[in-house]
């Protein structure tokens, strides 16, 4: 099976690095971008496979960036890991074209998270929502 192509988005540097890292062990991560607009425009060069976003950033918010990202790459799929849990926060990242929304944790839970939110990817399994409690919310 091909290895899915990553582009990961977080404003928090030492996160980036950390999921960079981790992931690149399993996965092709293409590149990375530390805010909204710098997520579009490394999307929209890199067109990668699956975009992992966070929500709060500066310039642009992750919502708003997928909204925009998803109009130009509408086979790219996108999965939210934030810390943001309000149930109106989640609905407008799903309205916005993600497949899949993580709550971040520990770090060990975000990384068991981020894997099976790859694995729904890539089964091309319906929206789907971790958080703490490891249930679906959707």
């Amino acid at each position: 099976m091909k290895r899915l192509r990553l582009l990961l988005c977080d404003d928090d540097s030492q996160m980036l690095s950390f999921l960079q890292s981790v992931l690149e062990l399993e996965y092709t991560v293409i590149g990375t971008a530390e805010d909204g607009q710098a997520l579009i425009a490394a999307a929209q060069a890199l067109r990668p496979d699956l975009v992992l976003t966070d929500i709060q950033m500066p310039k642009m918010d992750g919502i708003e960036a997928v909204h925009e990202l998803r109009r130009m790459l509408p086979d790219c799929h996108v999965i939210f890991h934030t810390s943001r849990e309000e149930p109106e926060v989640m609905a407008a990242a799903f309205s916005a074209g993600a497949a899949g929304y993580l709550i971040k944790g520990s770090l060990a839970s975000l990384l068991s998270g981020i894997r099976t939110a790859l694995q729904h990817v890539q089964n091309h399994d319906e929206e789907f929502a971790v958080g703490r409690s490891a249930h679906p919310l959707l």
